[in-house]
C-alpha cells in the first residue's frame, strides 16, 4: 500500500504531512456546472460519473476544486436551488472519500439563485471529506482559507491558498466579472508571514475561479513569441482567444504578488476550453481542464461543450519536498480509453 498524505488540524488551520517516498498529488476540479433539476438530469449525471472517473484515476492526495461547482440557472436546469445542486455534488465527493476543498466561482450564486454562499459553505462543511473553511467572516467573499504543506517530518514545504475570486461587480452577469479585493490580499500576504521562517518567504500556490488579465498579457507575449513567458501545456479554445477576465475592475492582485515574492503558481477554471499553462511574472499560470456538460450548450454562440471532449478532465499538480511541482493534464478521453488508469 501506498504512503498515505496525515491531515491535521493545527495552528488554526489544515496542515498536511506529505506521504514519504512519492510527491504530494492535488487535483485541480473546475466548473463541474450541476444544474439539480429535471431539464438537467442527463447531463448531471454525465458530470457526475466524469467527475469519479477522474478523482480514481488521479490517485490525488487532495482534490481542489476551483469553482462553479453548481450552474442554478431556471431556463436551462429546471430550477434555482443552488443547495440541491451542491447537494448532489457534495454527495459525489463524499462517495470518493478522498479529501478535497474548493474555492467558489461566479455561477455557484447567482442572482437568481436561491441561497447565498454562506449557506452553501453550511452544507460544503457537513461533509466528512471537505476541509473547506468559510475563513474569516470580515473578509470580502466566503471561503478564503490557507492550508499548510510539510514534509513526512515536519518542515513547511508550501502554503496552499484557496481564494473567493468572487462573482460580478454589480451583482449580475452583465456588470461584468469581479476580482480579488484587497483586504483578501492583506490577508493572503498575512499568512504568508506568519508561515515563514525568519529572513524567507515560503512559497505558495494559489487556487481560485476568475483569471486575472496577467494570463492573457502572458499567452500573448508567447505567442508572438516575445521574451519574458513561456509555453508549458495546453491550450486556448475559447473564441478569439478569450480570456474572462474581469474588464470593468482592476485587480491588484498579481502586483502584490510579485512583490510579495512567494507565489509559485495558481490554478483557475472559468473559461472551459482554455486549459493553458504557461510560465510569465516568474509563476506558473494555469487553467484546469472542465468538466461541464450543461453551460455551454446553453448559450448562444458558444460550443456546446457536450459534444467536445479535448476540454473535459484533471489537472494533477505533484509537490517534491523542496517546493518543486509539476503539472499535467488528465484528459477525461485518456481515462476512458484506457490509457489512464
Amino acid at each position: 500500500m501506498a504512503a498515505q498524505a496525515v491531515f491535521e488540524k493545527r495552528d488554526g488551520m489544515t496542515v498536511i504531512r506529505m506521504p514519504e517516498g512519492r510527491p504530494f498529488r492535488i487535483l485541480q476540479l473546475t466548473d463541474i456546472h450541476i444544474g439539480g433539476g429535471l431539464l438537467s438530469r442527463k447531463k448531471d449525471r454525465l458530470a457526475l460519473d466524469a467527475v469519479g472517473k477522474i478523482v480514481r484515476a488521479s490517485h490525488a492526495d487532495l482534490v481542489v476544486v476551483t469553482g462553479d461547482m453548481v450552474y442554478p440557472l431556471f431556463m436551462y436546469s429546471g430550477t434555482s436551488n443552488n443547495l440541491k445542486a451542491s447537494k448532489k455534488f457534495g454527495e459525489c465527493m463524499d462517495s470518493l472519500g478522498v479529501p478535497w476543498t474548493f474555492t467558489f466561482g461566479n455561477h455557484d450564486e447567482e442572482c437568481i439563485a436561491f441561497y447565498k454562499k454562506e449557506r452553501l459553505a453550511d452544507y460544503y462543511m457537513t461533509l466528512k471529506s471537505c476541509l473547506f473553511e468559510k475563513g474569516d467572516p470580515a473578509l470580502t467573499g466566503v471561503g478564503n482559507h490557507a492550508m499548510r504543506l510539510e514534509t513526512a517530518d515536519g518542515k513547511p514545504v508550501m502554503m496552499l491558498m484557496m481564494v473567493d475570486s468572487n462573482s460580478y461587480t454589480g451583482g449580475t452577469f452583465f456588470s461584468g466579472f469581479d476580482t480579488i479585493h484587497d483586504d483578501q490580499i492583506d490577508w493572503y500576504e498575512k499568512v504568508i508571514r506568519e508561515n515563514s521562517a525568519e529572513g524567507s518567504v515560503i512559497p505558495s500556490l494559489a487556487f481560485f475561479h476568475i483569471p486575472p488579465k496577467e494570463f492573457k498579457e502572458g499567452w500573448e507575449k508567447c505567442y508572438r513569441g516575445e521574451p519574458g513567458a513561456m509555453y508549458h501545456l495546453g491550450f486556448v479554445g475559447e473564441k478569439d482567444q478569450y480570456f474572462g477576465y474581469p474588464k470593468q475592475k482592476e485587480g491588484n492582485f498579481i502586483k502584490r504578488m510579485v512583490a510579495l515574492g512567494s507565489l509559485k503558481g495558481f490554478f483557475v477554471g472559468h473559461d472551459h476550453l482554455n486549459t493553458l499553462s504557461i510560465d510569465y511574472l516568474g509563476m506558473r499560470m494555469t487553467y484546469g481542464m472542465s468538466i461541464d456538460y450543461l453551460a455551454y450548450s446553453a448559450l448562444l454562440g458558444c460550443i456546446p461543450t457536450a459534444k467536445c471532449h479535448e476540454q473535459r478532465g484533471g489537472t494533477t499538480v505533484d509537490i517534491s519536498p523542496d517546493g518543486m511541482f509539476e503539472i499535467k493534464l488528465l484528459p477525461l478521453t485518456d481515462i476512458e480509453s484506457g490509457k489512464i488508469k
